[in-house]
């Protein structure tokens, strides 16, 4: 597997592009289509077969109207529809099969109930905008900041502490550093509790 991240300047939003070693690929999050990430894909992916949505706020999918025009591919999200494109809606516990690469999608709710995480080939954490380097997203109110920790906490963090993270803006990060270091995370009294008993 290798993946490409590429910076959406128009957005400041971080896409990805995903091949197996045949050349079968895949897009995450396409913030903004624009010529840099269209050569890339021509030049690394012989066939671009599907789109994985984390959310579908338009910082992360503005640019699905463009990749459509140019690409048929499967479009997979937490939703029927997005701005308008047809999606095969997926959920919780959903796994995918895409050339040789094989996709779980985890739901972590809090800055949107529709977040997907997508873990693919079991050590690459495509994490949207739910768990960035150093922080956790954005949210509405206490109640949701609550939930989007106590999923953060109960569905990510029990993973393997060698998974590396692609967020949906920032820098890549690894699990283990998160758990050590993520300023939101290390505040919450639900960590503070788990990493206590962790450590009995």
């Amino acid at each position: 597997m290798k993946i490409y991240p590429h910076l959406s300047t128009e957005r400041l939003a971080n896409v990805y592009l995903v091949t197996d070693d045949e050349g079968t690929g895949l897009i995450v999050d396409p913030a903004h289509i624009d010529k840099e990430i269209i050569e890339h894909i021509e030049s690394c992916c012989r066939n671009l077969a599907a789109v994985l949505i984390t959310h579908r706020h338009v910082t992360h999918t503005e640019g699905l109207g463009t990749l459509t025009k140019i690409y048929s591919v499967d479009i997979y999200a937490a939703s029927d529809e997005i701005n308008g494109i047809k999606c095969r809606r997926i959920s919780d516990g959903s796994r995918l099969r895409i050339g040789n690469l094989d996709i779980e999608a985890i739901s972590v709710p809090g800055h949107s109930m529709d977040s997907l995480v997508y873990r693919i080939n079991g050590g690459a954490l495509f994490t949207g905008d739910t768990l960035l380097s150093g922080s956790i997203a954005t949210t509405h109110s206490h109640i949701e900041k609550e939930l989007l920790v106590h999923s953060i906490c109960t569905r990510l963090l029990t993973l393997p502490d060698t998974a590396i993270i692609y967020p949906g803006h920032g820098a890549l990060s690894k699990l283990r550093i998160e758990k050590m270091f993520n300023h939101d995370l290390l505040e919450s009294a639900e960590w503070d509790t788990r990493s206590l008993k962790a450590r009995i």
